[in-house]
């Protein structure tokens, strides 16, 4: 077992506040390092309360997720929580951005308060945790928010965020497949897409020799590696490391039992010389790592904090080609306090622009999943450097085939949470 850090989104030494007007790029090349998040299920009790309907699901199948990639869920509508009606006028605002720190681009801000001659609020936090617990206890009313899928579910039963009208989103016929009409929320009614993840290898070529490409397993890479070998491991949430564990061991993720999770952990505790991390460009770049599983977005900035005598091709990153691989987007929602919902709607909208999808790629590093958005025009927009582009973006194969964490019963959730802290204790 490995070293944990425990915090959040956040890298060492800034503060949440620190965030606003400044771009993730800029913040990387400023800050030393990035801190861990590992986002609990706490929440739910306080902020959600049980969902009867979850608790039935894990007690009749524990090992079916409430919804899977496979598994589709309509969300339901509650006739004391419509969408807003069609053809309101934009409230004169401020409309009030939730969002995590650095992963939003200034200008894709700037644009939208230009554009509807409004003044826009981005207020961030650390976990997801902190969001939750702020959203539902009224300690922050924001108009529009970015959670993670995960999580959704619970949201709704609960009535925390309300259903969308598609009519002031014209633009969602603009998504990917797999973004328009997700897994977590059939038909798009409660979410608009946010961005789009792999999680993948990375590695410093010129410090190990390794081939993932030419596995038949390449996850096998982490265990096949040389003892002595320093690698980071991804701990956003404990379902990363985990689900790729469960993949590496056959699991697709559609029925997942305790021994499947128990196993998975185990295998992972047999990793020597593991950092805990949420990121992992810097250690990676100045080769106190070898071998990382860490976010595609890691790799269009880690150019930045390369020492000078380490040209950018040294550094790898390497995804399955066939999907076999965790995939994860986050999404924006629109809280049922919410004071500005057509001007949250509108800023849904605005997001999914193919212009605020090069500026938030530019200045954060990751993509928007927008059916037209392409290598060659990001390159064309000179957003990073092309080869920081090609690690970082993912080709329609992988956001068709790659494999989404579930949504998890409340049963699955506790076990794979109760491995993790055993295994990073």
């Amino acid at each position: 077992m490995g070293d944990s850090e425990q915090g959040s989104r956040l890298p060492d030494g800034l503060a949440a506040a620190d965030g606003l007007g400044m771009t993730r790029r800029t913040m990387l090349r400023r800050s030393v390092g990035g801190a861990a998040a590992l986002a609990g299920s706490s929440w739910l009790l306080a902020a959600c309360g049980s969902s009867s309907s979850s608790t039935s699901s894990a007690k009749s199948n524990p090992a079916l997720p409430i919804s899977t990639k496979k598994r589709p869920i309509t969300l339901p509508i509650f006739s004391d929580n419509k969408p807003i009606a069609s053809g309101h006028s934009p409230e004169k605002g401020p409309l009030i951005i939730y969002d995590w720190a650095f992963y939003l681009s200034p200008a894709v801000v700037k644009s939208f308060e230009q554009k509807y001659g409004v003044t826009a609020q981005v207020t961030t936090f650390a976990t997801i945790d902190e969001a939750i617990n702020k959203v539902a206890s009224g300690a922050i009313t924001p108009d529009v928010w970015v959670p993670d899928a995960e999580h959704i579910y619970e949201f709704v039963r609960s009535k925390l965020i309300q259903p969308i009208n598609h009519s002031y989103v014209p633009n969602l016929d603009t998504v990917i497949p797999a973004a328009g009409d997700p897994w977590y929320d059939k038909g798009a009614r409660y979410t608009s897409p946010n961005f789009i993840n792999t999680n993948g290898i990375g590695w410093r070529n010129d410090l190990i020799k390794i081939d993932p490409a030419s596995m038949s397993n390449p996850w096998d890479v982490f265990w096949n590696a040389p003892t002595s070998t320093p690698m980071g491991m991804l701990n956003d949430t404990a379902s990363d490391p985990i689900g790729m564990s469960l993949i590496r061991n056959g699991n697709d993720l559609e029925s997942v039992t305790y021994a499947d999770i128990t196993a998975a952990a185990h295998e992972l505790s047999l990793l020597n010389h593991v950092k805990w991390q949420y990121t992992s460009y810097q250690p990676l770049a100045t080769g106190v790592e070898k071998l990382v599983y860490a976010f595609n977005g890691d790799f269009a900035v880690i150019g930045s904090y390369l020492p000078k005598s380490v040209p950018l091709s040294a550094v790898s990153y390497y995804f399955p080609t066939d999907g076999r691989g965790v995939i994860i987007n986050d999404c924006w929602v629109i809280p049922k306090s919410a004071k500005h919902p057509v001007l949250g709607h509108l800023f849904m909208n605005h997001f999914l622009e193919m212009q605020s999808a090069i500026d938030n790629f530019r200045d954060v590093g990751y993509q928007t999943m927008l059916t037209d958005l392409t290598i060659d025009k990001l390159k064309a927009a000179k957003v990073a450097k092309p080869q920081e582009i090609e690690m970082a973006f993912s080709p329609p194969a992988f956001q068709n085939d790659g494999i989404p964490i579930p949504t998890w019963n409340t049963q699955q959730r506790a076990w794979i949470e109760q491995a993790f802290a055993q295994l990073t204790a």
